[in-house]
C-alpha cells in the first residue's frame, strides 16, 4: 500500500471524490525530462500534460498501457506502480519535508491499493532534496515560472512581468508588473491572478510598474518604500483559498491574503499620494536599546527590520504540537512591547514598515536578505500578524514563529518543525561531490 498526498485542491483529489468505485492510478517514477516538467507544471484544466510534455519535445509521446489496469503511461519511465484508490478510504499521512523548508502537517490522504511495479533495465529514480529555501526544487520553480509566463500573459492580458522568489516557497509572495492605463489597473490584475489556476494559494502579492524589474529584490524594497501609502495600498482579503502545505494559516486550506500596490498612479486616480517619508540611520541605533531587541538594521529610510528571541517559541528541530495558551499570550504581549516602544520613539514617524522575525536571521551575515525573505514570509499570517498604529500609517510585521495557540485574535495550529540536514550527511555528499568534480 502507497499513501496518495493528493492535496483538497488538485486534480488527483478530484477524481478520487468523483469516484464511486475503485479509481485505477498509476505512478510514474523517471522518464523524459519534458513529461517531469509537465507534470510539476501548473498547466490550465483543460491542457493534458501528455500534450504538454509533447510540446516541448517537439513530437509525440510515446505511451503504453498499464498491465493491470487500462490507464495509459509515459512508455519510458523507469518505474511504475499500478493500483487502485477505494472512495472514502483514508489514512494519516506525514509529516514529510516540504519546498516551504518545513515539515508538512499530518494529514488524512487516500490509500493505493499496490497490484503491479514495472521498471525498465537499470532504472533511475529522481529525486529532489527539500529544505530551507534555496534548495533544487526552488531552480525547478524559477524554471516553470518563467516558460509558463506566455500562458499566464495570454490569460491575463495586464500582466507584463511576474516572480515568485523561491526564498518564500514560490505560494507565500507573487511579484507582478502589470499595466496601469487607467487607476487601480494593477489591483485587478492581482485580483484576477488570485483565480489563475495554482496561484490562488499565493499569500502576498505586490503589484509594481510596468518597467520594474520584478527579480531585482532591491528595486522592490526602493518601490515599497517610495510608492506605498499604508492606508491605501495594503489591501487584505479575509477568508480565502490556502494551500494545504500552508503551515502558518490559521485554519487548514483557509487563510487571509494581502495586495501590496507599489505602483505610481496614473493620471486621473483620485488618492493623492503623500510625500515620502524617511527616518534617520540612527533610529536602528535607538530601537537596539530598547528591552527585547537583539538587532535592528535599516533596510530604507522608511523600513527596519529588528530581531528577538521569544521564550518557548517552536525548535528548528521538533514541531510544537500542544497548544500553550500562556506562551502564546506572553510572546503577542512581547511583540507588542517592541513594536509600541519603536513607533513612540520621536524619530520613528516617518518609519512605515517595521518588520519583526527571529534571532536566528543574523542581520549581520553577508546573506541576511536571503535569509530573512524567508522567515518574513514562511512564518507570518495576513490577518494574525499585521499590525497597525492608531493613524493606520505605519506598519508592524510579525514574522516571529507562533506558539500553537486556541485563544488569541486568531488560531496558530501545531508548528512544524524546519527541514534540516544531518550534517554528517551532508559532509558525506560535499566528499563524494569532490570526488567527481
Amino acid at each position: 500500500e502507497v499513501g496518495l498526498h493528493w492535496q483538497k485542491h488538485k486534480h488527483g483529489a478530484d477524481h478520487a471524490e468523483a469516484s464511486d468505485d475503485r479509481m485505477p492510478v498509476a505512478i510514474c517514477l523517471g522518464g523524459p525530462p519534458q513529461v517531469i516538467f509537465s507534470a510539476i507544471s501548473p498547466l490550465p484544466d483543460n491542457l493534458s500534460e501528455y500534450e504538454f510534455a509533447g510540446l516541448l519535445s517537439g513530437r509525440r509521446l510515446k505511451i503504453t498501457k498499464c498491465l493491470t489496469n487500462d490507464l495509459w503511461i509515459p512508455a519510458d519511465c523507469d518505474f511504475v506502480i499500478e493500483g487502485y484508490t477505494l472512495p472514502s478510504e483514508k489514512r494519516v499521512e506525514g509529516p514529510f519535508g516540504d519546498h516551504f523548508g518545513h515539515y508538512s502537517l499530518e494529514d488524512e490522504y487516500p490509500v493505493m491499493h499496490v497490484t503491479a511495479i514495472t521498471h525498465r533495465k537499470d532504472p533511475i529514480i529522481p529525486m529532489t532534496i527539500v529544505g530551507i529555501p534555496p534548495m533544487e526544487d526552488g531552480y525547478l520553480g524559477e524554471a516553470i515560472g518563467d516558460a509558463l509566463l506566455p500562458v499566464l500573459k495570454f490569460q491575463h492580458r495586464d500582466v507584463i512581468d511576474t516572480f515568485l522568489p523561491l526564498e518564500t516557497g514560490f505560494h507565500n509572495l507573487a511579484i507582478i508588473s502589470s499595466k496601469q492605463r487607467f487607476p487601480r489597473q494593477a489591483r485587478k490584475t492581482a485580483l484576477g491572478l488570485l483565480g489563475a489556476g495554482q496561484m490562488m494559494f499565493l499569500k502576498v502579492i505586490i503589484v509594481v510598474d510596468e518597467e520594474h524589474q520584478v527579480k531585482d529584490l532591491e528595486k522592490l524594497l526602493d518601490a515599497l518604500h517610495s510608492k506605498v501609502n499604508i492606508p491605501e495600498d495594503l489591501i487584505t482579503l479575509k477568508g480565502m483559498v490556502a494551500d494545504s502545505l500552508a503551515h502558518t494559516s490559521p485554519w487548514e486550506n483557509v487563510h487571509d491574503k494581502l495586495i501590496i500596490d507599489a505602483t505610481t498612479p496614473p493620471e486621473g486616480d483620485p488618492i493623492d499620494r503623500p510625500m515620502e517619508s524617511s527616518v534617520g540611520e540612527s533610529l536602528a541605533i535607538s530601537a537596539s536599546a530598547i528591552e527585547g531587541v537583539v538587532q535592528a538594521r535599516m533596510m530604507r529610510p522608511s523600513m527596519m527590520v529588528v530581531t528577538t528571541e521569544v521564550e518557548g517559541s517552536p525548535s528548528p528541530e521538533e514541531s510544537m504540537e500542544e497548544t500553550d495558551n500562556h506562551l502564546a499570550r506572553l510572546q503577542r504581549e512581547k511583540i507588542s512591547a517592541i513594536r509600541d516602544s519603536i513607533w513612540s520613539l520621536g524619530s520613528a514617524r516617518g518609519l512605515k514598515w517595521l518588520f519583526i522575525t527571529d534571532s536566528d536571521a543574523n542581520l549581520e551575515h553577508e546573506d541576511w536578505k536571503r535569509r530573512l525573505l524567508w522567515q518574513l514570509f514562511c512564518r507570518f499570517d495576513v490577518g494574525r500578524d499585521l499590525h497597525f498604529d492608531e493613524s493606520g500609517t505605519r506598519v508592524a510585521w510579525d514574522a516571529t514563529i507562533p506558539i500553537p495557540s486556541d485563544d488569541g485574535p486568531l488560531p496558530v495550529r501545531r508548528w512544524p518543525a524546519v527541514t534540516l540536514h544531518d550534517p554528517e550527511m551532508v559532509s558525506r555528499v560535499d566528499a563524494w561531490l569532490s570526488q567527481r568534480i
